[in-house]
């Protein structure tokens, strides 16, 4: 059985935090980004820390996520993180310990929020709209199959964190469908298959408008496609049901018309409400490992953007706002 693994437990080594000098003086250790070995990484993780967060990258087009992490400096093991910094990071391909400089991007913040609200004793109401989650997003292009290195440069109010240091693995290929690839036409479940859509929607209320189509169905309709592996009631990391909340609902209500919405829960529910999470084969068949994950389809069916874990409404709309101006012009 195809095993879904949490977001935040990757396949490659995740280290980096503060730097504490950890380039040499000279200018070939500063253009490599100083050493890149194990011991210079955790010098560099004193008072942050840093995750690529995701579950494998793949060579070509990339969304590089980071978490940023500040420690509990009462218990070293807990992190937190950090939703209000800004970042700058600088790639390095390496070669053993040494970096060669690959790139320079600020990070832009990306958020997931989770709106709450509560009743007040004196019946008000209060809306909470606190950030859940906060990565710092590159789409970048890695043209090398290898390790690479992050040296992130971040200020959190009025202080400032100098290179702190990761090395992340860029596969050939990843398992799950890249950009420009054409995905599997797969036929789950649909409200055409079951007496109860909550049968294959843990939301609460389930939505059967996003569960009339099988991937295959929109594969075939000549227009451009969202679709969403994410299980709001089950999730591992906390992220799957405001993904479906947060983004993919409101998307479909301004753009449904106009192209295909599909949410896909990743267990079987039947198992799920028992306590057992067994994933479903469209899993495996997509060769996902991990969730919440969201893929933008153009309208022939091929990836023109995807996103894993983290992800906001304003990150995805734009891609929406492209492939439906190029199925207009199409048209």
């Amino acid at each position: 059985m195809h095993r879904v693994v949490a977001l935040f437990l990757v396949p490659f080594v995740l280290l980096g935090a503060l730097a504490v000098g950890c380039g040499g003086s000279d200018d070939a250790a500063s253009s490599s980004g100083g050493s890149w070995s194990s011991d210079a990484l955790s010098k560099s993780q004193q008072q942050l820390q840093a995750q690529v967060i995701g579950s494998q990258i793949g060579k070509g087009p990339a969304r590089l996520a980071f978490g940023i992490l500040k420690p509990d400096p009462k218990d070293p093991d807990v992190a937190s993180l950090v939703h209000d910094a800004t970042a700058h990071v600088t790639l390095y391909k390496l070669d053993g310990d040494r970096g060669t400089p690959a790139g320079d991007f600020d990070l832009t913040p990306v958020q997931l929020r989770e709106n709450t609200q509560h009743q007040h004793t004196d019946g008000t109401q209060h809306l909470h709209d606190d950030p859940l989650a906060t990565v710092y997003v590159v789409n970048t292009t890695l043209d090398q199959t290898d390790w690479w290195g992050a040296s992130l440069d971040i200020k959190i109010a009025d202080k400032e964190y100098k290179g702190v240091k990761l090395r992340f693995f860029v596969a050939d290929k990843t398992t799950e469908p890249g950009i420009g690839d054409s995905v599997p036409a797969i036929k789950q479940l649909t409200t055409k298959d079951v007496p109860d859509v909550a049968m294959i929607d843990s939301s609460t209320p389930p939505r059967p408008q996003l569960h009339n189509l099988t991937v295959a169905d929109a594969l075939q309709s000549g227009k451009a496609s969202l679709i969403a592996f994410a299980t709001p009631a089950f999730c591992q990391t906390r992220f799957c049901g405001p993904v479906v909340d947060s983004v993919v609902a409101p998307l479909q209500e301004k753009y449904g018309a106009r192209m295909n919405f599909l949410h896909i829960e990743p267990y079987k529910l039947d198992e799920a409400r028992k306590g057992r999470l067994i994933a479903i084969p469209e899993m495996a068949q997509w060769g996902l490992q991990s969730e919440p994950w969201i893929f933008v389809l153009d309208a022939n069916g091929r990836v023109a953007a995807k996103f894993e874990g983290v992800m906001s409404l304003e990150e995805v709309e734009p891609v929406i706002q492209r492939v439906l101006g190029g199925q207009a012009a199409r048209n």
